[in-house]
């Protein structure tokens, strides 16, 4: 078992454009630091630059035994990003090392075993508001089977009926779409809510997190 001192993270970065001039910038929301210091208080970490397969060696350089991809670009967006966090997932995958996606960051787990997201069909379920979410397998063994969370995307992941795979479903909407995946040897876990959004962070978030990144 992974102790949080033991721990030292990459967290993957949006691409954004400078203001007034053409200049790609990577970028990481504030937010990530309150949080992680609140969860994963012992933790190190470190934001990963989108520099594409390049980034392995970086990997190996910096010591990184987890990840966590967080939001912002929709997948294709942003080709740099895309392969940055591809070969992050292939390292991962390779080396038996935890990954968290975060919004974004599922869809990247998703369409990395080709279960690609596509627009949500009811867009006003899932942007800028909060909704419901079943856990519909409680691996966590958490108290309650509903939670109330974030939502801030217009991509989707499939439905509950219909999600297949080496990928299983966890959480699901009201409307049946998929809002948490884990793979079956529980490495890499993805999540369609902003937990670092939530200040203080709710509970079962922060059981989650810890929970994972100490296997």
């Amino acid at each position: 078992m992974r102790g949080s001192t033991d721990l030292r993270l990459g967290l993957s970065m949006r691409v954004v454009e400078a203001t007034g001039y053409v200049e790609p910038r990577d970028a990481l929301a504030q937010d990530w630091s309150v949080f992680l210091k609140r969860v994963l208080p012992d933790a190190h970490w470190i934001p990963v630059p989108n520099i594409g397969k390049d980034v392995s060696e970086l990997i190996e350089y910096w010591g990184l035994n987890g990840f966590i991809l967080t939001g912002g670009n929709n997948i294709h967006d942003a080709p740099i990003r895309d392969e940055t966090e591809l070969t992050m997932l292939e390292y991962a995958t390779r080396n038996t090392l935890p990954v968290l996606g975060v919004c974004r960051g599922m869809q990247m787990i998703c369409h990395y075993y080709n279960q690609s997201p596509l627009p949500c069909q009811n867009p006003h379920n899932h942007v800028a508001t909060i909704h419901r979410v079943h856990l519909t397998d409680n691996f966590l063994q958490w108290d309650e089977d509903e939670l109330t969370v974030n939502s801030f995307h217009e991509q989707c992941v499939g439905t509950g009926d219909h999600f297949r795979g080496e990928l299983k479903s966890f959480a699901i909407a009201d409307d049946g779409l998929v809002e948490g995946v884990i793979n079956a040897e529980k490495t890499l876990l993805g999540i369609m809510w902003h937990p670092e959004r939530e200040n203080p962070a709710s509970d079962f978030d922060e059981y989650l997190i810890r929970t994972f990144f100490s296997r």
